[in-house]
């Protein structure tokens, strides 16, 4: 799989907190075999980025990489991609900005840690479906 960033986000804080939003359309290619799909995420998204663990030793690894692949991954589980799918697009996405160890464990962390994270996606998208 190869992820090719098409247009850099462009970014601003949301008052104090851990969060940004998307100032403008952030795109990119996916490349998975014979399939290529472009995703756009919109205008507005807000993302927290890469959340890393505030532990010194995590922090002073992980924090401030694979932003744009961060982006990427909080959108795709935003729009209920597929766990695992999306998970591998976030790795892919992490050859373009971050060194093989940290990456690697940047994908474990995902993989183990992350579920909590898409399940809150997915109950605020059927409470979105059901409100009338």
């Amino acid at each position: 799989m190869k992820v090719t960033f098409l247009i850099q986000p462009k970014l601003q804080p949301i008052g104090n907190s851990d969060e940004w939003e998307l100032c403008d359309p952030f795109t990119v290619r996916v490349e998975d075999g014979d399939t290529t799909e472009i995703i756009t995420v919109p205008n507005g998204f807000t993302t927290d980025l890469a959340s890393v663990p505030r532990l010194p030793g995590a922090y002073l690894v992980f924090a401030n990489r694979g932003r744009r692949s961060a982006i990427l991954h909080d959108y795709l589980y935003s729009q209920q991609v597929d766990r695992k799918r999306a998970d591998r697009i976030f790795l892919a996405a992490m050859e373009n900005e971050v060194g093989a160890i940290p990456r690697r464990l940047m994908y474990w962390a995902v993989r183990l840690g992350g579920g909590a994270y898409y399940q809150s996606h997915q109950q605020a998208n059927e409470a979105e479906r059901e409100a009338p």
